[in-house]
């Protein structure tokens, strides 16, 4: 597998984080499912960060 830009894991956690926040503010009248994606965004980008640094 090849190395990761580190501009694509920090968009995805920034991505996750936003929509965490807004989804958390908003709950109340969208629903859980901005919240819910932003945390699975959040998961997604911390399990692919260890690949910023890999040796390839």
């Amino acid at each position: 597998m090849k190395k990761l830009p580190i501009w694509m894991v920090t968009t995805l956690l920034l991505l996750g984080v936003l929509m965490t926040w807004a989804g958390w503010y908003d709950r109340h009248e969208v629903g859980l499912l901005p919240f819910v994606l932003g945390v699975l965004f959040i998961l997604f980008g911390l399990a692919s960060a260890p690949r910023v640094f890999a040796d390839d």
